[in-house]
This record gives C-alpha cells, structure tokens and sequence, in this order.
C-alpha cells in the first residue's frame, strides 16, 4: 500500500521525537530501577538506533526517487526524440526526392504531397488537447492575403482569411517580413497585435510561424489548441523547424511556375 508523502512524512516525524523521548526516558529510568535496569539499557539502545535509523531510512528513499525521476525523464527524452526522428525522416526523404526528380509535373505532385505530411506531423507532436495545424498559402493581388490552405489536426476547418491593410493582416505581414513568429498562451487574455479572442477563433492558445525560403515568403504555418497553454513557446522551435521544411519543399522547381510572392 502507498503511503502519500504527508502521512508518511508525520509517521517517520512521530517515530523519531518518540524514540528520542524514549531515550532520555530510559535513561532517567535505568539510574534507579534496580533488577529492570538492563531492560531499560535495552530499550534506551533499541529506541536509539530506530532514532538513527529514521532519518536514514528517510534518505535512502528520497535517492531513489531522485534516481528514478532522472531515469524517467531519461527515458522520456529518448522516446520523444525517436518520436520526432519517426515524424521529421518521411519529410526529409520526401525533400529528396522534390530535389532528385527530372520529372516537373511529379515535382509538383511531391511538393503538394509534403504539405499534409508537416501538418500532421505538428499537430500530433503537439501536446495540446485538440491540436490543429494549418498552412495559409500568400497569394498575390491587390490586397495581397494569406488564405487557409489545407489543415490537419481536430475536424474545424479554418476559414479566416489575413488580408493587407486590416490590423489582423498587417500584422502577420509585418511577421513575415520580420522572419518573427507570433503565439499566445490565451489568446482571450493575452491575444498578439490585431488577433481576436477565442470567440472567433475557437482556439484558445496558437503559434503562427513565416513559411520562408531563404527571401522567399510562401506563407505561414499556424498550430493552436483548445486548451490555455496547449501550445507553449517551447514549441517554437520545433514548429519553426516544420515551416522551415515545408518551404524548402515549396520552393523546389518554383521560379519557372510563377509562385506569387511577396513584394517588400
């Protein structure tokens, strides 16, 4: 049976003050307490180590759970690592073979195919509860806009649209031609310049990343959840990670296709 850690934090405590009052009890007693004077002693011993022993006990256990916590989070980082090598090494043959291929229209075939393979991969390495990850293609125009692209993740499509010249479209544009990123724990409570709350967006923490190409804007990756906190900056790097992929395998074979860019 476990014992939760105050209880058993009372019991080790109570031990050790009643075998130190037993000490100095047998002790006092043994002086005068003629044939039960070796009972005493022994008792004065016995409760003397059990004082000794406690804490040592106490100390002994704590080591190991230190030990076993290390060996958990050991473990728990080599698994996550296997996770994303599993999620990242289909990406990167496939960026591969983008690059390997003579053939433009399966270039392009390839190329498409490898948009559903980084959104998945985000939203299911993505701790939160009901992750989505979306790509929103720029296209070109007066005003230029970010449109939703395809999505993978929880079933809600997203359907908004970031158009130049409003607050929520200059600001992302202004993000991409940064190379920044953009995320907020809780969006309802802390939301980044020109974004709504939750009650448009139905998420209630995301992250928004540039997909660029060395100069080249092809759009942004964004990656929100359900929960407050469910996408935390701590994914930053893995998501940049993604979006980073994902625009190589967009601009492969893209300059005689006319992909619409961004014009700084």
């Amino acid at each position: 049976m476990r014992i939760p850690p105050r209880r058993r934090l009372y019991i080790t405590t109570t031990v050790g003050v009643a075998s130190v009052a037993l000490v100095a009890i047998s002790g006092a007693e043994a002086g005068d307490a003629g044939p039960w004077k070796p009972w005493w002693i022994a008792l004065g011993v016995v409760m003397s180590v059990v004082g000794a022993a406690v804490p040592g006990y106490e100390q002994i256990r704590k080591e190991r759970q230190r030990k076993t916590a290390e060996q958990a989070s050991i473990d728990a980082a080599v698994e996550m690592r296997v996770t994303i090598n599993d999620a990242l090494d289909p990406i990167v043959r496939q960026l591969g073979r983008i690059a390997t291929t003579t053939n433009r229209q399966e270039r392009g075939n390839l190329r498409e195919a490898t948009v559903p393979m980084v959104l998945g991969s985000a939203a299911q390495l993505i701790k939160g509860r009901r992750v989505r990850a979306c790509l929103f293609r720029l296209e070109d125009g007066s005003p230029k806009k970010l449109v939703p692209a395809q999505y993978a993740g929880r079933a809600d499509a997203p359907v908004t649209v970031f158009t130049e010249g409003t607050a929520e479209g200059d600001s992302v544009f202004a993000m991409i031609q940064r190379n920044e990123h953009a995320h907020s724990d809780d969006v309802d409570r802390d939301p980044p310049e020109g974004w709504h709350g939750s009650a448009e967006h139905g998420y209630r923490s995301f992250l928004a990343v540039p997909v660029v190409a060395g100069q080249t804007p092809y759009g942004m990756l964004t990656v929100d959840a359900m929960n407050v906190g469910g996408v935390s900056r701590s994914d930053v790097p893995f998501v940049r990670l993604l979006a980073g992929l994902l625009a190589d395998a967009l601009a492969y074979g893209t300059n005689d296709e006319g992909l619409l860019r961004l014009v700084r």
